[in-house]
């Protein structure tokens, strides 16, 4: 039998006539009772003004052009006073190194706990991204290939036999003394502070941001855009120059992180030229790439995105992407099959072991320079490897987060968070242990005789594939891994420039006109070099470290935002409750 409010009546307001289940209705009320104005909804989707005609159509002008101006305006900067830019840039890093970065520590690892206590809450096995009784647009297998996809980038290859060889060297365990370098217990320590980097910290930036877009743009039919995710607690004000400055912050963070992707990129692609064709044109004296090479990959890798953009995503963005795929496990297959053998099963096994076992420690871990040298040793390691990634992955949080959102409706939040951080994160433990787990097997075993160890870290890979492959075949295979590096620079500039449009088009798929596609590519390219001319590629990570912090501040309030609204959902938020009298 239906249960009717009691017989209450406030300023005129017979209460009788709501039903007690009737939420909407009697927030609206209660609101009036109190003296304010109705409850907003938040299912009222934000209006986001957007220009009518000209060039801006579709576009919010004032984060369009305003996202535009600052980063046109820093490289004139750059450029016109490079001498001041470079002690500038220095100063920005040491300073927030010094000040924020046990910010970046534990707003990273509490983002990490929150995911995983939001995963076991009951209320995440029924509460879905969309609609309630909604099925997922994709199959589960299709759904997690597309997730790592969505994370493989740059730095899984760059990196992939690098950082496991400069740990394997020096890493905080060695630096405290408590390992000595060059054992077999130097391996498993230096494979745990790679998971440690790419491991769950890093997709759980991902997955809040998702968690936080999902649950408002499918469940609530907000816009898909950054500001969306806080609808939860700024709700209409995100209409207004709030949501205006949250989606330029989100914007610069993108381009930031785009920027660190190709120069790191364009790096590599220089010194693997270097060593197929031996020209001082593509490495100097010392083994670095000159800046002439430098530029002039840079514009061969803008014509080659613009080209791709252009094309249309079908034809273009998704066809580089889905080659990138098969080449990326390509390559894994043959340093495994070549290489390490059985013997990564090993590393594997030890590594994720050791790392499931440290990761509540180190993800929080900071180290305090003032209580000894090896100390202070220890937090210069963590600005320079740690600090570095989490703002890179906070820096890639919104265009990554949004994509995983985008195909993720339909999914339960235990499904989505167990899904976007426990499966990628293990494709890419069986990366790095067949990568360079592979190169530390051979200098283990005296195959490499310090080859590997004693290269510059840009040619550390290519230095592998001559120890593994005869020199035939191992010029071919240094020819395909230049070919993915150019590969994954477009895909992933090419989503950059996708995410970046939206955000600028507060959500709307009708703004998709290419002029600002090549607009925003030769902005980025402009922003790379720049970069590269003032510091070279070594500046890269100190501009990540300072330019991904008001970003990280958006991810603390989306946590909360995700929280806000799963209390809401699963309490039925607000909700006022009248005593009842029997029918």
């Amino acid at each position: 039998m239906r249960e009717w409010i009691g017989p209450l009546s406030i300023r005129g307001h017979d209460m009788r006539q709501f039903d007690q289940h009737d939420d909407t209705r009697i927030s609206e009320t209660a609101a009036l009772v109190i003296g304010r104005a109705p409850l907003w909804n938040i299912s009222d989707p934000l209006q986001i003004n957007t220009v009518q005609r000209g060039v801006y159509e579709g576009f919010n002008l004032v984060v369009s052009v305003c996202a535009k101006l600052l980063v046109v305006c820093m490289v004139i900067f750059l450029v016109m006073l490079p001498d001041v830019s470079a002690r500038l840039l220095e100063l920005l890093k040491t300073a927030t190194l010094t000040v924020f970065a046990s910010w970046y520590v534990y707003v990273l690892a509490l983002i990490l706990l929150s995911c995983f206590v939001i995963a076991c809450l009951p209320v995440s096995k029924r509460l879905r991204l969309g609609p309630d009784g909604v099925l997922p647009e994709h199959s589960t297998k299709s759904w997690l290939a597309m997730m790592f996809c969505a994370g493989i980038g740059i730095g899984t290859l760059a990196f992939a036999v690098s950082e496991p060889v400069s740990h394997f060297l020096i890493n905080p365990d060695i630096l405290a003394g408590t390992m000595e370098t060059g054992g077999a217990a130097a391996v498993s320590s230096a494979m745990r502070f790679v998971y440690l980097h790419y491991g769950f910290s890093a997709w759980a930036t991902y997955a809040i941001v998702g968690l936080a877009l999902g649950l408002a743009c499918h469940r609530h039919g907000q816009p898909m855009t950054m500001r969306s995710g806080l609808v939860a607690i700024l709700g209409k004000r995100l209409e207004g120059s709030a949501g205006h400055v949250i989606d330029v912050i989100s914007i610069l963070a993108v381009i930031a992180g785009i920027t660190t992707t190709i120069v790191i990129g364009l790096e590599q692609i220089c010194s693997g030229l270097s060593m197929l064709t031996g020209s001082r044109f593509f490495a100097d004296n010392s083994g670095n790439p000159p800046l002439i090479a430098l530029f002039t990959a840079l514009v061969v890798l803008t014509a080659v995105a613009i080209a791709s953009i252009v094309s249309g995503v079908e034809r273009g963005v998704k066809w580089v992407s889905q080659l990138g795929f098969v080449l990326f496990f390509t390559v894994l297959a043959v340093f495994v099959v070549f290489g390490g053998g059985v013997r990564v099963l090993g590393v594997l096994a030890d590594g994720t072991v050791t790392y499931l076992k440290s990761v509540a420690v180190h993800a929080t871990t900071i180290y305090d320079p003032k209580i000894s040298a090896a100390s202070s040793a220890q937090r210069d390691w963590q600005g320079d490897w740690t600090i570095f990634y989490w703002a890179w992955w906070i820096a890639f949080a919104p265009f990554v987060g949004m994509f995983v959102a985008q195909i993720s409706r339909g999914r339960t939040l235990r499904e989505f968070i167990l899904g976007t951080m426990i499966a990628p994160a293990f494709m890419c433990f069986i990366w790095f242990a067949g990568t360079g787990g592979t190169a530390l097997m051979l200098e283990l075993d005296g195959t490499a005789a310090g080859a590997i160890l004693s290269a510059e870290h840009a040619y550390r890979l290519y230095e592998t594939v001559d120890i593994m492959l005869s020199p035939g075949v191992a010029a071919v295979f240094k020819a395909v891994l230049v070919l993915l590096f150019l590969i994954l620079i477009v895909a992933s500039a090419s989503a950059a420039i996708i995410a970046i449009k939206s955000i600028g088009a507060g959500g709307s798929k009708l703004a998709e006109t290419p002029f600002h596609s090549i607009l925003w590519a030769f902005v980025i390219a402009a922003n790379a070099g720049a970069i590269m001319a003032v510091g070279g590629v070594a500046s890269i990570r100190d501009v990540m470290i300072v330019s991904a912090l008001p970003s990280s501040m958006i991810l603390a309030l989306m946590l909360v935002s995700v929280c806000v609204g799963i209390f809401k959902e699963s309490r039925g938020f607000p909700r006022l409750r009248f005593p009842s009298i029997p029918s």
